[in-house]
């Protein structure tokens, strides 16, 4: 049952970033193919990675959280260098907050990128 609710937290705070892309239309002036867009796109790929994990597994489940984890903080860590500067400390504690594995907090940090990735990306 823990491992179930882990599953949903996890897939929930990896994917949540590029959810906002995912459902962007108009509105912006980047396309989804620019690099924050597609970076975005990416780190949502990586919590529908987790959400197909085997959650019956532990030992699978754990190793495929673990590479997300690895995986969402390196693409934040490009993230950083390709949003607006003045994103740059939000994109810091988001992936300050995934190398904790705290994703809460990694979606609380994101608030401010999910409103930038309103505004502008296109799907």
């Amino acid at each position: 049952m823990l491992r179930a609710a882990a599953v949903v937290a996890v897939s929930v705070g990896l994917a949540a970033a590029g959810v906002a892309v995912a459902g962007c239309s108009g509105g912006g002036t980047a396309s989804s193919g620019s690099a924050p867009c597609s970076i975005l796109a990416e780190l949502a790929q990586t919590g529908q990675t987790v959400a197909a994990a085997n959650v019956s597994d532990p030992d699978e489940f754990d190793k495929a959280l673990r590479v997300a984890a690895v995986q969402y903080v390196s693409t934040a860590q490009r993230l950083r260098e390709a949003v607006p500067e003045h994103l740059r400390p939000q994109v810091t504690l988001m992936i300050g907050a995934a190398e904790r594995h705290n994703f809460d907090g990694a979606s609380a940090a994101r608030a401010k990128i999910d409103a930038y990735a309103s505004a502008n990306c296109k799907t």
